[in-house]
């Protein structure tokens, strides 16, 4: 072998294992940031939709960050904390009230109206049911245990996953509230997204801020109206369990579904409970905030659309399966990012992005 080619050799030998190396470092970084994947990319989403306020109260301030960065955190771990408490109390209140009533050995259920049976639907199984509860709770009981056991196991597992998400959440607002304090935060932005996209990088930047936050306001912020004004009515109407389903509510606008479902259970045991004025006053209510999406969204996000709801429904089943309860929050947001940048890409010439 001459020289030439021995040193070709070595010089291809040094260069994979630099690569071998760097590949390496890179894969054990990845492996040591994976558990907070999550919890950094929720940090980022925060930081993006808070940053216009944060801005305006920084320049109000004179470019003093660090007071702007802490008030902003405080008053998100307070928005975060504050809210799972009450539901926390009430989820805890409900079920000492149900185990004290079933350790009293005086368990009685009122029978069902007859009327029950005309409801469309729903009417004659659910008077049968009822029916059955009011004569015999304990056979009742024993002919649904299969249901209510599985359903038990479905509510723990629901229990742990909020858990952790609170958790994350709690860890994802700290993280923004660096990210917002941190000098160059959007400097090193700008610079990634140059080193991805070379000269459109400041496009494709601004088009991944744009999308967050109307994501933020169109999706979670009328999801989080929705449920909000349902958890009001429920607790003030006396419904059992008004935190546990105004979460229900909250998941259920996220996916677009809206808190009908809810609201409806809610209006069914306002008629079986209270009189027939109160129920229906209260029904009135609750038509309202489930018709409050048409108003909510062209409010918040003005003229145009983010994207087809098909995208949105997909990324929150996909995170939901993917990371469980924040990916709800996570999943939409990151997928209609991805959406809109393909849709960068495929007329990346001088021709408008479509509108979706």
């Amino acid at each position: 072998m001459d020289p030439a080619e021995r040193n070709s050799t070595s010089h291809i030998i040094e260069t994979a294992l630099t690569l071998s190396l760097v590949f390496l470092v890179l894969a054990i970084c990845f492996l040591i940031i994976a558990p907070f994947l999550m919890a950094v990319l929720w940090a980022v989403i925060i930081a993006v939709a808070v940053y216009p306020a944060y801005g305006l109260l920084v320049r109000k301030m004179k470019g003093r960050r660090i007071f702007p960065a802490v008030l902003f955190t405080v008053l998100m771990l307070a928005f975060i904390v504050v809210p799972v408490i009450l539901i926390f109390n009430s989820a805890v209140s409900g079920f000492t009230h149900i185990s004290e009533y079933l350790q009293s050995g005086v368990v009685n259920f009122k029978a069902p109206s007859p009327s029950i049976k005309e409801w469309p639907v729903i009417g004659k199984p659910l008077y049968n049911f009822m029916l059955s509860l009011s004569k015999n709770l304990e056979a009742a009981f024993e002919k649904y245990y299969p249901q209510v056991l599985s359903a038990s196991k479905v509510l723990l597992g629901g229990v742990l996953s909020a858990a952790m998400t609170f958790f994350q959440l709690l860890l994802s607002v700290i993280i923004a509230g660096f990210l917002l304090a941190t000098k160059g935060t959007t400097e090193a932005s700008e610079i990634f997204f140059r080193r991805i996209a070379g000269k459109r990088g400041p496009e494709f930047m601004q088009l991944c801020v744009s999308t967050i936050r109307k994501v933020i306001k169109g999706i979670l912020g009328v999801a989080v109206i929705q449920s909000i004004l349902a958890g009001v009515g429920f607790y003030l109407a006396g419904v059992p369990y008004a935190g546990v389903l105004t979460i229900a509510c909250l998941i259920l606008s996220i996916l677009q579904v809206g808190p009908g479902l809810v609201i409806l259970g809610a209006v069914i045991y306002l008629f079986y409970m209270h009189s027939t004025l109160f129920a229906i006053l209260w029904t009135i209510y609750f038509i309202g905030v489930g018709l409050s999406d048409n108003i909510l969204k062209p409010f918040l996000l003005g003229k145009g659309a983010i994207v087809p709801m098909l995208v949105i429904f997909l990324g929150v089943i996909g995170g939901f399966i993917l990371y469980g309860f924040i990916g709800l929050f996570v999943g939409p947001i990151i997928l209609s990012i991805g959406y809109k940048l393909v849709l960068a890409w495929m007329y990346k010439d001088d021709n408008p992005v479509p509108v979706a």
